[in-house]
């Protein structure tokens, strides 16, 4: 399929590289009341000798992400599925997905897509003690980078169901998605969960000194309102 679509050509005789989309569904899950406005002065201020101005600029408005090749990825997580891309040469397989292999002997072969199973192990992690507003009550957050199936990069998410201390290199994590009418087509759709039957190994040292760093926040997210 992907052949035709190389050697289309349109109007002008010029080689188009994808079809125009005919897009047959849409859903809008934004919130009640906002609107795009776009750039808008919305107001100032002066001081008493009228020395100094201030201007309030509003920016708001409606973005458009058009993810191309890489549509099936996000089209897999509203359908609560993982969708990688694997070289049919090498059989390397990226979560997130590569279109082209990056191995020099496949000399950038395009990749095809496979479904990758919500099983996935540490590769690294960090836990955050502070954030943004709207995450400040989630405190603190371990942030893993994990490896999906046989993927050959890691990908970001949130580990949750475990104590930030207890988490360790390499082990086994599986895949939790949000129901499915909560889904928005983002990599916020799902984390990372400890897998089934999986148990911490023993308090260590390091162990010891992330937790004496860390129950303090929890204490401090105890007083936010």
């Amino acid at each position: 399929m992907m052949e035709q679509v190389v050697l289309m050509k349109n109007k002008n005789n010029k080689k188009k590289f994808a079809y125009e989309p005919k897009f047959t569904e849409r859903k809008d899950y934004r919130p009640e009341g906002v609107k795009e406005t776009g750039l808008v002065f919305v107001g100032h201020e002066i001081s008493e000798d009228r020395t100094v101005m201030n201007q309030f600029l509003h920016y708001d408005q409606l973005y458009t992400i058009r993810h191309g090749w890489n549509s099936k990825f996000f089209i897999g997580l509203l359908e609560g599925k993982i969708m990688g891309t694997r070289c049919p040469k090498c059989g390397d397989t990226w979560v997130p997905v590569r279109t082209h292999c990056w191995n020099l002997n496949c000399k950038l072969e395009r990749t095809e897509w496979v479904e990758m199973p919500l099983t996935a192990k540490v590769h690294t992690w960090t836990v955050a003690g502070w954030s943004g507003r709207s995450s400040l009550k989630r405190l603190p957050i371990v942030l893993v980078y994990a490896i999906i199936g046989d993927s050959k990069v890691a990908i970001a998410n949130e580990l949750h169901g475990i104590n930030p201390w207890d988490v360790e290199f390499g082990m086994p994590l599986k895949v939790v998605f949000k129901p499915k009418e909560q889904r928005v087509g983002a990599v916020t759709d799902f984390h990372f969960e400890p897998a089934d039957g999986w148990k911490p190994s023993p308090m260590t040292e390091e162990k010891e000194r992330i937790k004496k760093l860390v129950e303090p926040v929890y204490e401090w997210v105890k007083t936010l309102k």
